[in-house]
């Protein structure tokens, strides 16, 4: 792909078809930036291409960053990130998983991150998703909690 923006390319009511289904682009862009984790990708050649706009993300982005060699936008990781790339691109290794306490202000609590290999059928390297999750969200969440259990799901009555 060129460095034209997907954006560009495709409308937001573009219908895209997946296997499993079509969505429009649009609708497709509201049910990610819902979801309680962060992902963001960079293609084959290492180029930071897309990231998840959530409103409460673990990790600022800019989007000055689209287009950009993911190496140079993490200078003080820069090795680490290569290392996971390479092991990546030569197969050997389809992930990474890290966790780490949380590094802004006096914030507490863990943060969990998942650097994927993303292939072709073929098995063609084609870049590296990467998902975070901020693990408080899980904090208090044992037991069980259905519809079974909530008073406002138990008053309801079946038809």
């Amino acid at each position: 792909m060129t460095e034209e923006k997907l954006s560009d390319l495709i409308s937001p009511e573009a219908v895209i078809n997946f296997e499993s289904g079509a969505i429009k682009a649009s609708t497709l862009d509201s049910i990610i930036n819902l979801l309680p984790f962060e992902m963001g990708f960079c293609d084959a050649n290492d180029i930071f291409r897309w990231y998840s706009n959530n409103p409460d993300r673990v990790h600022g982005r800019r989007k000055e960053a689209i287009g950009r060699p993911v190496l140079e936008l993490h200078p003080k990781m820069a090795h680490h990130v290569e290392k996971l790339l390479n092991d990546f691109r030569s197969g050997a290794r389809d992930e990474w998983e890290f966790w780490f306490p949380k590094r802004s202000g006096e914030e507490t609590g863990q943060i969990y991150q998942k650097f994927m290999a993303v292939r072709d059928e073929n098995g063609t390297y084609l870049g590296c998703m990467d998902v975070t999750v901020n693990i408080d969200l899980f904090k208090g969440k044992e037991g069980k909690n259905t519809p079974e259990t909530i008073e406002e799901f138990m008053a309801v009555k079946p038809k």
